[in-house]
């Protein structure tokens, strides 16, 4: 029953007659679908074993445990210092039975935590977070950022009591736009007033507060091509490919991912939710899903990213059932997120010994651009690589063509004396 991750006939025998036994072996198929290692299975096995004792020795019923309970068992434990043969340390016995308790619940076998009441305050900031969803102006990282803002000015005006809107006045909304751009950076400072106004717009929507507080929230300076957008040179990107060129699953795949994002100016984003059937190897393209215009874009797929991402799934990307090409390595093997993108970037970069204020995958993005500008590719070619909704917003990369702009500049006048 148990021969496939467990080899000792007394260990199997333990497993076999335990009263949870039907649940363990459930367990363990479930642990095993999803890539975990044998020596880690067999210890949380073990680990819900010991759990499905305790839970007998007390006559009760696995419907009967609930998170009161579970804690109980933990707290036991960590006193007793004794958690049984073959579980490990007391780490992999909580990470074990709350493996077990998340499966049993998924399956319907135990019942889950009782949920935690809302706040006002929350329950505002969720009706919020669904209608931005439901009109689909904003993807999810922007999202958060609103909610939070939102949730911020709710607890500066009202802290935790219900929120009365008849009390929510223009001097207020000014005060808490100005405290929350005084700590920005330039490129940041339009962010508050931008969810601050979409906030007010969704109660104003609702009813809850009249039109005219609009007008309250202060214009934010923020001036057009006011800065350069930073990017590797030749020398430091060749030296932060070599540093993901390392021989293991992890290496393979963070080198995959970090050609993508210098080859074809990606987001982090986008190749985080590149999936499979996304890369089309006979035309030698690759369609790329751009979250904020919600528009495909297909891109000719480069030899040097086909033949990382070709390494990677050959002998570094884990078996399982996920459609997204990039996975974590540990088990559970679950899609990566653009904020894990951003910090493979961020590790190569620090051990490159290139020093950034704000280190992440956009710079690749940059460094892509500015090479294809000097290159003399147009902005509306460097636009559709980019997905540029606006051409305007390529012209930034302008500045950086140091070899054009030096054709076009005008001749120093000399004075007479």
């Amino acid at each position: 029953m148990f021969e496939n991750w467990v080899t000792r006939g007394y260990d199997r025998m333990r497993l076999e007659s335990s009263v949870l036994c039907a649940e363990l072996l459930v367990f363990a198929e479930a642990l095993h679908s999803q890539g975990y290692r044998p020596r880690t299975l067999r210890r949380y096995l073990f680990a819900a074993e010991a759990f499905g004792r305790w839970i007998s020795r007390r006559r009760w019923l696995i419907h009967d445990i609930d998170e009161r309970r579970l804690q109980r068992f933990l707290a036991g434990c960590r006193r007793q210092r004794c958690r049984g043969r073959g579980c490990g340390r007391f780490s992999t016995v909580v990470f074990g039975v709350r493996k077990f308790v998340e499966t049993m619940r998924t399956r319907g076998v135990m019942s889950g935590p009782c949920a935690r009441s809302l706040t006002p305050n929350e329950k505002i900031v969720r009706e919020f977070d669904a209608h931005l969803a439901h009109t689909g102006n904003s993807v999810r990282g922007t999202r958060q950022i609103y909610s939070r803002y939102a949730y911020e000015l709710l607890e500066t005006r009202f802290g935790t009591e219900e929120p009365d809107f008849r009390l929510l006045d223009a001097s207020c909304v000014s005060e808490f736009v100005r405290s929350k751009v005084a700590g920005l950076g330039q490129s940041s400072r339009r962010a508050p007033a931008t969810a601050t106004r979409a906030f007010l717009r969704f109660l104003v929507e609702r009813g809850l507060v009249a039109d005219g507080l609009l007008g309250a929230i202060p214009s934010v300076r923020q001036y057009k091509q006011a800065s350069l957008p930073r990017y590797l040179s030749s020398k430091q990107l060749t030296a932060v490919l070599a540093a993901c060129r390392i021989a293991t699953p992890t290496g393979r795949r963070n080198l995959a991912m970090v050609l993508m994002l210098a080859r074809l100016a990606v987001r982090a984003c986008e190749v985080a939710s590149l999936r499979l059937n996304d890369i089309r190897w006979r035309q030698g393209v690759v369609v790329i899903h751009a979250a904020k215009s919600r528009r495909e874009r297909t891109l000719p797929l480069p030899s040097d990213v086909g033949a990382a991402i070709v390494a990677y799934l050959r002998h570094g990307r884990p078996h399982c059932q996920c459609p997204e090409v990039f996975l974590s390595v540990r088990a559970p093997h679950r899609p990566l997120t653009p904020a894990a993108v951003g910090t493979v970037v961020a590790q190569a970069l620090r051990r490159t010994g290139v020093t950034l204020a704000r280190p992440g995958a956009h710079i690749l993005r940059h460094t892509a651009a500015t090479q294809m500008v000097r290159a003399g590719a147009s902005f509306k070619q460097v636009a559709d690589v980019l997905g540029h909704a606006r051409i305007e917003t390529t012209t930034i990369y302008a500045k950086l063509d140091l070899e054009t702009l030096a054709r076009i500049t005008l001749p120093w006048p000399e004075v007479q004396p």
